[in-house]
Order: structure tokens, then sequence, then C-alpha cells
């Protein structure tokens, strides 16, 4: 199986954006698959998706793929300028919520094969046949460790309740000042997801009694399945695939945008067992579990 990948997100040494789209990369070559990759920086550069689309022509004249992998709706729609070979698009989140992105992932979604990392972004881009596949989590890198190392070794009180917020406190779409109004009752420390690495984000994520996502819109947050294959509770409102991937877990809980049933939830998750349970469900999304989703996919198109 032969997959040009074809991405607006894509890492540098100084910028993770797009981490994931190259993890799924080392994945699919990991299952198997002969994976080659045209990205592009879109992000203040006029006139990036045009210059792509040409580009994208170009190899899959010279490379002649079994299909093109698009990662995002707008990636997805200029993907359309090819047509010799199929074309699947996965829709991320903004790309659906965005109205003037979403009309464009719709007609993406149209005319390729579309992947939804959640339900409710399947619905948006009018295509409820979508096949849902979120990214993959790196269960053998978040795992459970005790909480007392892990807390050792950020330099956090051992005797403190501390409550994840999984962004920056500056991202408006995540809604900090709804995370701290439902946390300022409590005993709890809130602590920002800011400037940790990798390795401190699994630290971090063990070392917490719980997260706390207050997002006005997600696709299907990595985070949240991250913290799960730690072993650690989620409380969340309503937003993307996280009422389906909490459903029925000890100590998670979905509930309204109000900071108090909030608070009421988080007080629950403080007390949860940690017995394996949230991380069985995590494995479930492993990295080399959504990798074979894909391939399966792939095979009856290509």
């Amino acid at each position: 199986m032969n997959v040009l990948v074809f991405t607006n997100m894509w890492p540098s040494p100084g910028d993770p954006y797009g981490t994931f789209v190259a993890a799924q990369v080392d994945d699919l070559r990991a299952a198997g698959a002969h994976v080659s990759v045209l990205e592009f920086d879109a992000r203040g550069a006029r006139g990036a998706y045009l210059t792509a689309a040409r580009e994208l022509r170009r190899r899959v004249a010279a490379e002649q793929p079994d299909l093109v992998h698009a990662h995002y709706g707008l990636t997805g729609f200029v993907a359309q300028a090819e047509r010799a070979v199929p074309t699947v698009t996965t829709f991320h989140g903004s790309d659906a919520h965005v109205p003037w992105q979403r009309r464009l992932s719709r007609i993406a979604a149209r005319n390729s094969t579309p992947v939804a990392v959640s339900r409710e972004i399947a619905e948006l881009i009018r295509r409820p046949d979508a096949a849902v596949i979120p990214m993959g989590v790196d269960t053998d890198h978040f795992r459970p460790m005790p909480r007392s190392e892990a807390r050792e070794t950020l330099g956090l009180d051992p005797a403190r309740r501390y409550v994840l917020f999984p962004a920056g406190r500056s991202n408006a779409i995540k809604r900090y000042d709804l995370f701290a109004a439902a946390i300022a009752g409590l005993e709890v420390e809130g602590l920002p997801f800011e400037g940790y690495s990798r390795d401190e984000a699994r630290l971090l994520l063990n070392a917490v009694d719980a997260l706390l996502l207050t997002s006005a819109h997600e696709g299907s947050p990595v985070t949240v399945r991250e913290a799960l294959a730690c072993d650690t509770p989620v409380v969340s409102v309503s937003v993307g695939d996280v009422a389906e991937t909490l459903s029925g877990l000890p100590g998670c809980a979905v509930v309204a945008a109000d900071p108090a049933r909030l608070a009421s939830a988080v007080e629950l998750a403080l007390d949860a067992p940690r017995d394996g349970t949230l991380r069985e469900r995590a494995l479930g999304s492993s990295r080399p579990a959504i990798a074979a989703r894909l391939l399966e996919l792939y095979g009856r198109l290509a």
C-alpha cells in the first residue's frame, strides 16, 4: 500500500504543530504501508494552498501512490485538484466548527472518502456515514505511574489536590475562565498545561487528581484519552466525542458548562479509584489500533 499524506500540519524542531499527524505516519509505516508526505505551512502564507495543490499533482504523477490521505478540511478541499487516485480526508475539528471552513469542508467531504475524528464532526460536515477514526494515543508512553513519584519529579506538593487545565490560559476556545470558576470553591489547585515537555506531560497526567475540560468546541481531544491511559479521571463539558469516550467510566462525567455542576463532578472525580478501568478504555484507540483501522479503510479504496 503506497500512500501520499497531504497535510497543512507538520511539526518542526521548534514547532510541534501537527505532531499527531507525524505520529500517525510513523504508525502506518510500522504497520507495513509505504508512506510519503507532502507537507506545507499555510499559516499566514497567501497562496500556500494553491501552491500545494500544484505540488500535489506533480507528486502524484511522479510517485503514483494508491491513494492520497489529506489532513484537515481545507487541505482536502484543494486536494480535489488531483483526481488520478482516490482521496481520503480526515476532518479534525475547527475545519467543521468555523463557518467558512465548514462550507469548504462539506465540499471536500462530498468529493473524497471522509474520516471524522468524532461523530459530531461527521454530522457537521453532513457525512453521517463517514468513518469515525480519532487520532491514536501513545499508550506505551502515557501509562500509569505512582502519583507520589510524578509529583516529586515535577516538584508538586504531595499533600495538595490538583486539577489539570489541558491547555494554555490564553487559548480562548478552551475557556480558562469557566475552568477557574468551576474550581474556585474547591480545595484544589488548578494547573494549566503551560511550558511542559512531552515527558513532563506524562508525569503531569499522573500527578494530578483529575483533568477538567471546559472547551467551547473540540474534535476528539487526544489529551482526554491520554489522561485515561494514565488512569486519571476526566470531567468535561459536552464537546466532540468526549461523552462517548467517557461513558460509564468511574469518576468521569460529562456535564453542562455550569461552574456549580462542573465543581460537583470534579469533587466526585477526586476520590475515584485508579484500578485500570480508565486505561482499558484508552487502549481501544492506541496508535497501532488506529493505524490498523486506517489500513482497513485504505484497502477498500485502493
